[in-house]
């Protein structure tokens, strides 16, 4: 009797310490969700898929094992808003490690998108002048830095390719690699890009890292381009020479998407341009109002002229 009265009182206690220790399991939660900046609830929301996907009706990628793909749209996001790299309407999806977050420093994710730059066969993909491409690229770089206002923490003093870019005409991938460097101490980051030649174009894979990395980053590119290949109609052999566009990168100098722009280059084409404008019309204006002012005088000294032959004529009378 004695061991059932306090199987009671124990009973009673659990059940008056539950809603207070479960009030405050909630209060600790939402006092961490609302610690949470908007760049975690953002990725919090994200939808991650795995298996076999299309991505666009372009292209199917099968998942590999360790990743998770996020598309569309809030690819897009993580890309634009989060890791802050240039609008690219193109981007089809991003594959991001299992159990890391995309929010991390080092999270090792690779971007995934379509490049319409029509169909490059592999004579012409292996006529391509790297040494050209890569001045084009310092020169974009340098013209960069001096919109951004000179030297600066973060500021990229030069690229130069990790190793000699290559095609690998077993399965009509580009591979380039460039590493950039900074002005201050900060350690050379590595940007790796795979192009998968198609009909209309090329599928980009492109992952970016630590210069130190590039064996690493390299091998897990090769790894995802396995699981990766064109829907039918958009191969590589499905080009039709009669209707579809060929691409010009291994005719002349072939340039790629700018890597740089931004809208601070945007805004100050948009300034200098609006500058040169008003400085015409200034000058037009100018001339126009002078020419006004030469032909008044011209009149009023003729009308002077004419008065004094008028009054002259009256006084010899």
């Amino acid at each position: 009797m004695c061991k059932l009265y306090y199987s009671l009182v124990v009973l009673l206690c659990c059940l008056a310490i539950t809603p207070g220790v479960s009030g405050l399991s909630r209060e600790d939660s939402l006092s961490r969700y609302e610690r949470l900046d908007s760049s975690d609830l953002l990725s919090a929301s994200f939808s991650y898929k795995v298996g076999e996907q299309v991505l666009n009706q372009l292209a199917v990628l099968k998942v590999p094992q360790g990743y998770r793909l996020l598309e569309g749209d809030q690819a897009r996001v993580l890309v634009e808003q989060l890791w802050g790299n240039p609008e690219n309407p193109n981007t089809l999806g991003v594959l991001i490690p299992q159990r890391v977050s995309p929010t991390d420093k080092e999270v090792g994710g690779i971007i995934i998108s379509f490049e319409p730059t029509g169909y490059l066969n592999d004579d012409d993909a292996q006529r391509i002048n790297y040494n050209r491409l890569l001045h084009s690229m310092k020169e974009e770089l340098q013209e960069d830095n001096l919109l951004k206002g000179g030297r600066s923490v973060g500021a990229i003093k030069t690229v130069d390719w990790a190793f000699p870019p290559y095609f690998n005409k077993s399965n009509h991938s580009l591979h380039l690699a460039k590493v950039f460097k900074f002005e201050s101490k900060l350690s050379p980051f590595l940007n790796y890009e795979v192009r998968l030649l198609g009909r209309n174009g090329a599928l980009c894979l492109t992952a970016i890292g630590k210069a130190s990395d590039l064996q690493k980053i390299k091998a897990q590119l090769e790894s995802v381009l396995e699981y990766t290949q064109f829907t039918f109609g958009n191969r590589y052999e499905d080009f039709n020479p009669l209707t579809d566009r060929k691409s010009s990168w291994g005719q002349d100098a072939p340039v790629l998407p700018s890597l740089f722009f931004s809208k601070e280059k945007l805004v100050l084409v948009l300034r200098t341009t609006l500058l040169l404008i008003l400085i015409c019309l200034g000058m037009t204006g100018f001339v126009f109002l002078m020419q006004i002012y030469h032909h008044r005088r011209a009149t009023d000294r003729k009308n002077i002229k004419i008065n004094f032959d008028m009054n002259f004529d009256e006084r010899l009378n």
